[in-house]
């Protein structure tokens, strides 16, 4: 049975497929201005496609960084077949080819689909600490706080002021290329100071970390995309 992940993914790559039939069809019809929007279109797409992807697989970029490269050293081998330099290309593709496999055979387990914040989210359920502080950039001080604020709510929380401290991308169209505005579609809220970007959690029905592990991931590889984190992560309670 398919993940609801597996069925976005599904979904998105046919969405993709479309809109890359629809920029050939402009090309063909020399309707090159539909075709540049429907090029940014595909551009964002992609980009979804790509964190929902690193969600499922945090190996998955580095095992597609590795299949272009033997894709381009098998041209290569093809082009100078004749030559001294196809051994170089040869030995490149083997290298690559093992490197490749090593990751297949690894086990692929989400970034954070680690038992240690399930049992810190436990922790704070049931009144054994107040909170704890998961370091995503300890040097940077980049950092995720969960606190007990009130009987069975916890706020996720991230200071204002790493979060400017971060790398980020935004398109040309971007309306307003502010990263707040990420963290707004995540269904975080600025407090009332003004310094902590705040997620609050209702843990009246609380059962495992499935959807706090779903929103740390979308952190890390939607809104964190460029930013340098530790691995591992850190975790301490307070």
């Amino acid at each position: 049975m398919k993940s609801d992940l597996d069925e976005l993914i599904e979904l998105l790559e046919t969405e993709a497929k479309v809109i890359k039939a629809c920029i050939k069809e402009n090309i063909e019809e020399w309707d090159y201005q539909i075709a540049h929007h429907n090029s940014r279109a595909l551009f964002k797409l992609n980009q979804k496609l790509n964190v929902l992807h690193k969600m499922k697989d945090p190996l998955y970029e580095e095992k597609r960084n590795l299949e272009r490269m033997i894709m381009i050293h098998e041209k290569h081998i093809k082009l100078d077949a004749n030559t001294g330099i196809v051994d170089y290309y040869l030995e490149l593709l083997e290298e690559d080819k093992r490197k490749l496999q090593g990751l297949k055979d690894q086990k692929s387990v989400p970034i954070y689909d680690d038992q240690k914040i399930d049992d810190a989210l436990f922790s704070v359920w049931a009144g054994i600490y107040k909170g704890f502080t998961l370091y995503l950039n300890k040097e940077g001080n980049l950092a995720i706080t969960f606190e007990s604020v009130e009987e069975e709510v916890i706020d996720i929380s991230v200071t204002v002021k790493s979060v400017f401290n971060v790398d980020y991308f935004f398109g040309d169209d971007d309306e307003e290329d502010n990263p707040l505005n990420l963290f707004k579609g995540l269904g975080f809220m600025l407090n009332d100071v003004g310094n902590r970007l705040v997620y609050k959690y209702d843990m009246g029905d609380f059962k495992d970390a499935g959807e706090i592990k779903i929103l740390l991931s979308r952190l890390v590889y939607d809104v964190f995309t460029y930013a340098e984190l530790d691995k591992p992560t850190r975790l301490m309670y307070f």
